[in-house]
C-alpha cells in the first residue's frame, strides 16, 4: 500500500509511480483520451478564433480604445487558429508514440493557455477560452500519465529502461 506521505524510497505498489504492466501493440487509453481532448480543444479554439474575427468591436468605446481593442482580438484570434492546427498535428502523433511530438504539444499547450487566459484577462475573449484551458489541461495531464509514458518510452526508445 502506498504511504500517505512521500519518501525516497518508493512503494511498488504505488499506481502514481512508475508503470511496470507490459506495453501491447495499442496505444493505451490515457493518450487515446488526450488526443481526444486535444482535437476537440482545436476545434473549438477554431471556432472561437472565427467568430471572434467576425465579431466587430463594441459601439460605446472611443477610437483609440476600439482600435487597441481589435488588435488584441485579433492576435488572440490568429494565435489560437495556428495554435489549434499545431496542437493537432501534433497530436496526429501520439498514435505512434513518438517523444518529440508529446513535448511539442506540452509546449503548444502553454502557449495556448497563456493566450486564451490573457485574452480573457483583456476582456477580448469569452468564457469559452477558459473551457479550451481545462481542456488543455486534462489533455496534457492525460498524455503524461504512466501507462502513456511507458508505451511512449517503449516506441521511441527509452535509453533508461531497465535501469529502475
Amino acid at each position: 500500500m502506498a504511504r500517505m506521505f512521500p519518501t525516497m524510497v518508493s512503494d511498488p505498489n504505488d499506481p502514481n509511480r512508475r508503470h511496470t504492466a507490459p506495453v501491447g501493440p495499442i496505444w493505451p487509453t490515457a493518450l487515446r483520451v488526450a488526443y481526444w481532448l486535444i482535437m476537440a480543444a482545436a476545434v473549438l479554439m477554431v471556432l472561437t478564433a472565427l467568430l471572434m474575427l467576425n465579431a466587430g468591436v463594441p459601439e460605446a468605446l472611443d477610437a483609440q480604445v476600439a482600435a487597441s481593442f481589435r488588435t488584441n482580438m485579433r492576435i488572440v484570434a490568429v494565435a489560437n487558429i495556428v495554435l489549434a492546427l499545431c496542437l493537432a498535428a501534433c497530436a496526429s502523433y501520439f498514435e505512434r508514440g513518438s517523444r518529440a511530438a508529446r513535448r511539442w504539444a506540452g509546449l503548444f499547450v502553454g502557449l495556448a493557455v497563456f493566450v486564451n487566459f490573457a485574452g480573457f484577462y483583456v476582456q477580448v475573449a469569452s468564457w469559452a477560452s477558459i473551457a479550451i484551458v481545462v481542456i488543455l489541461g486534462v489533455a496534457l495531464f492525460a498524455s503524461f500519465r504512466p501507462a502513456a509514458n511507458a508505451f511512449v518510452d517503449q516506441r521511441s526508445g527509452n535509453l533508461w529502461r531497465g535501469v529502475e
